[in-house]
């Protein structure tokens, strides 16, 4: 038999678990050079060790199997800068999030929860599903796409669903438009408004924290999924209002 490492030869080598080598191959990142028909033992070349090491290496910087593929299909520099920014751009997130945390344990924000009336609106819209990662650049750049068809009235976002790390809503952008395919019912609603830092994520938790809690000891139900309104201009501070339809 050619110089090759057993499996476990090679898992002491490189430190990497027996389950962690079957899970590479089977994912198609590191393939066993010869596998015993018989007994199933896989065999590696002493070459994989590096490419092992790789692969290694970049699950410990917290590269996703699937991006680790790709990197080794097409190994550029680049690739790992523009991991290493969003890595970057995650950690600060996380931070602001910690932040957060901080001032609600320390000071519950006071927001102000009203009612309203609001007229039937039709709009048009577009529906995606993103996690939070891409939330932002969804929502604008599907607002300036639809308002070059034109609108009339300020944009909005519908969250159908949960947008975090894991969970990509989905999330529905629009402007009104009296010729949209869409429409909004007349009804209540009830609202709240957040200008400035409480319009960032994670602040902007606290306005739907508000209105539910409102709902709660209003013994009030939600008659569909609530929505923000952007009433300032992007250049503009923010001001924007958390939108819940009432039933």
């Amino acid at each position: 038999m050619e110089n090759l490492l057993t499996i476990g030869e090679f898992a002491e080598a490189t430190r990497i678990s027996p389950k962690a080598l079957r899970l590479y191959a089977e994912q198609g990142l590191l393939m066993p050079t010869r596998v015993d028909g018989d007994s199933g033992y896989r065999y590696y070349r002493p070459e994989q060790l590096r490419l092992a090491r790789l692969i290694a290496l970049l699950r410990s910087a917290g590269m996703p199997l699937r991006e680790i593929r790709r990197f080794l299909v097409d190994p550029r520099a680049d690739l790992l800068s523009d991991y290493e920014r969003r890595l970057r751009d995650e950690h600060a997130e996380r931070v602001e999030v910690l932040d957060y945390v901080r001032k609600v344990i320390e000071e519950e924000p006071m927001l102000e929860v009203r009612v309203k009336q609001v007229p039937a609106q039709r709009y048009t819209s577009r529906t995606e599903n993103v996690q939070i990662a891409g939330l932002s650049q969804f929502i604008g750049g599907t607002i300036g796409e639809l308002f070059a068809g034109g609108a009339d009235g300020p944009p909005f976002a519908i969250f159908h669903g949960p947008v975090n790390e894991t969970d990509d809503g989905p999330v529905e952008v629009g402007v009104p438009r009296e010729s949209g395919e869409r429409e909004f019912p007349a009804g209540e609603v009830a609202y709240t408004t957040v200008e400035g830092d409480e319009a960032r994520f994670p602040e902007i938790l606290g306005a739907y924290d508000a209105i539910a809690r409102w709902a709660k000891e209003h013994g009030r139900e939600f008659a569909g999924s609530p929505r923000e309104v952007y009433l300032s201009r992007p250049e503009e501070p923010s001001n924007w209002e958390v939108v819940w339809p009432l039933r």
